[in-house]
């Protein structure tokens, strides 16, 4: 079971981190498709309406997207965090990696039911809106952007210790003691 326990939490750490890639991605994507040499098509295309316009709806798209991934990613972070929680509170009964859990469902909880709502409120009032001068509520964005941020770090931060922690126990589990000799090693 703590096997078990150990990939599903490898599922989770490495699905934080691909969403991270991918919504950073996403808008870095954005200037990568406006450069020139990108695809002629393309180019032709975001040409008629116009550089900056063509910013802006694909900054849209991109926004929309990453709020698709970051609700979708959340209820699945709360299912596989519940799944987690119950499993080892079950069948590991030790109590750290238990608390671990806990504490990592419960960042997901606040990400998930507060500040991830918050952001896609927020930035959606910011989509086409002129960024010169910057409106007020961009200061608004990027503190609830970096309290998302700081959470799921420490989220991350917690999982890498239970991840240890786990392999730590397994092998202790599975390493068979040796018998002291009292001679030295």
């Amino acid at each position: 079971m703590r096997t078990a326990i150990a990939l599903l939490l490898g599922v989770w750490l490495a699905g934080t981190l691909l969403l991270g890639g991918v919504a950073s991605e996403n808008f870095f994507m954005i200037d990568h498709l406006l450069a020139p040499g990108s695809h002629r098509s393309f180019q032709r295309d975001a040409a008629q309406l116009g550089p900056a316009e063509a910013r802006v709806m694909l900054r849209y798209v991109s926004s929309e997207l990453n709020r698709f991934y970051f609700n979708v990613w959340g209820w699945f972070e709360l299912v596989l965090g519940a799944l987690l929680l119950l499993l080892a509170a079950q069948r590991l009964k030790q109590r750290s990696i238990t608390i671990g859990f806990s504490a990592m469902l419960a960042i997901v909880a606040v990400m998930l039911f507060y500040i991830t709502p918050r952001i896609v409120d927020v930035g959606r009032s910011l989509d086409f809106v002129p960024r010169d001068p910057p409106p007020p509520s961009l200061a608004q964005f990027g503190i609830l952007h970096a309290a998302y941020s700081i959470l799921d770090l420490g989220k991350l931060a917690i999982g890498i210790w239970l991840a240890v922690v786990l392999v730590r126990s397994e092998r202790s589990a599975v390493e068979p003691s040796r018998p002291s000799t009292g001679s030295g090693p």
